[in-house]
């Protein structure tokens, strides 16, 4: 109730829980419960100064006024401290009661989870749901659409040289490159766009005011250096938000480009592991999907996700190009994790990916593009979009044919 005290610590439950337990999202719960946690722990300190006070009112002569005053606070800190006391109880006690019921229900993928949300929104740019509809579970926003206007520069560049008419000029921004989709492309009706890295975060979170567009934030392997509290902080904030779906994408890379093999740094790899771990954990704490990211890196990502990961926690292990046995291996131990696909699958020298794709049960896969990366055939080349999602499904089915 703020600084304002109630008649009793009942009526005071009643008033903070009624709301509590009526309407918040599950998703939602762990952060209520950390908010609890640190009222809890904000209220305790003040509870020792008004402690300290009365005592040196009995060995002070302080003015009667003043003795008398510093005591009723302390008195109402008393009563405050108590009544979040018991309201952290009472809250810990209805998430345990949503786990035991949440583990009763059918569990739902991933896919189903953005699709559900994304069919309640009745128009996506003039688009409306049927057959050919996709989502692309995976991409960059904040990159794609400043790519997507330079390869337009370099379109009509071309155009110019080879004296042909140059390209007409989309409408900028997503909105306009929505607009421009055609053919199997006009399917697309939402994507779940990713923001990995410290100082972009916001960038990513900006697109959030478009239909169809959900978030998932967290630190990118490659850019574990730009982790710390603040950005923890800023990436737990952003969970709270209706419209972010998941945490990620976060793991480890261990792809040296400049030696175009194995990475060798020691403490890059320290790096990497001592992020993706306290994401994992965090991720589990708000029982947030996560969106994986593994190269080069099977044995430390099996290690650490069979450590700290629940195995009933939902996970979508992106643009999946690690062995065939590491996939069978997450599948089997985490049945809510899903294999996601991307343009990959449609490369000629990908037979790998394939056999992944092969041997992956169809409801366990998830289309994605990693646009602005690995544009599918017949774009390669190209920056890669969420319309893409069309020949991504048509790779998959080709392997599944």
């Amino acid at each position: 109730q703020g600084n304002r005290l109630v008649s009793s610590p009942a009526d005071s439950m009643e008033r903070v829980m009624a709301p509590l337990v009526r309407w918040a999202p599950p998703q939602h719960e762990s952060v209520l419960l950390l908010r609890m946690r640190r009222s809890a722990s904000y209220i305790a300190p003040n509870l020792a100064i008004g402690q300290a006070w009365q005592g040196i009112s009995r060995v002070f002569p302080l003015r009667a006024g003043v003795a008398s005053g510093l005591m009723a606070l302390s008195v109402q800190l008393q009563r405050r401290r108590s009544v979040a006391s018991m309201a952290l109880s009472k809250v810990e006690a209805f998430a345990a009661i949503k786990d035991d019921r949440s583990a009763a229900r059918p569990r739902r993928s991933l896919t189903s989870k953005y699709s559900a949300k994304l069919r309640s929104k009745k128009s996506f740019g003039g688009m409306s749901s049927g057959p050919g509809a996709f989502v692309d579970t995976h991409c960059h926003l904040d990159l794609i659409i400043p790519r997507l206007a330079q390869q337009h520069k370099r379109d009509c560049q071309a155009a110019r040289e080879a004296g042909k008419p140059t390209p007409s000029k989309p409408t900028s921004g997503f909105e306009g490159w929505r607009k421009s989709l055609e053919g199997a492309e006009r399917g697309f009706e939402g994507c779940v766009n990713i923001g990995c890295v410290a100082n972009s975060l916001d960038k990513a979170a900006a697109f959030l005011k478009y239909d169809g567009v959900y978030g998932a934030f967290g630190i990118h392997p490659l850019y574990a250096d730009g982790w710390c509290e603040s950005v923890e902080r800023k990436i737990w904030d952003l969970m709270s938000l209706e419209k972010v779906v998941a945490w990620g994408e976060c793991g480890l890379d261990y792809f040296d480009k400049n030696r175009r093999g194995l990475l060798k740094d020691g403490k890059v790899v320290s790096l990497q592991r001592r992020v993706f771990t306290k994401q994992l954990q965090l991720a589990a704490s708000l029982r947030k999907p996560l969106v994986v990211h593994t190269r080069m890196a099977d044995e430390d990502t099996w290690d650490l996700m069979h450590e700290h990961l629940p195995a009933t926690h939902p996970v979508h292990v992106h643009c999946f190009t690690s062995s065939l046995d590491l996939a069978q291996k997450l599948l089997s131990h985490f049945p809510r994790l899903y294999i996601g696909v991307t343009g990959v699958v449609t490369f000629g020298n990908a037979d790998e990916v394939r056999e992944v794709v092969r041997n992956t049960p169809l409801e366990r896969l998830l289309l994605e593009t990693d646009g602005p990366y690995m544009a599918p055939e017949p774009c390669r080349g190209r920056v890669a979009h969420p319309g893409h999602v069309a020949y991504v499904a048509g790779g998959v089915a080709k392997v599944k044919n």
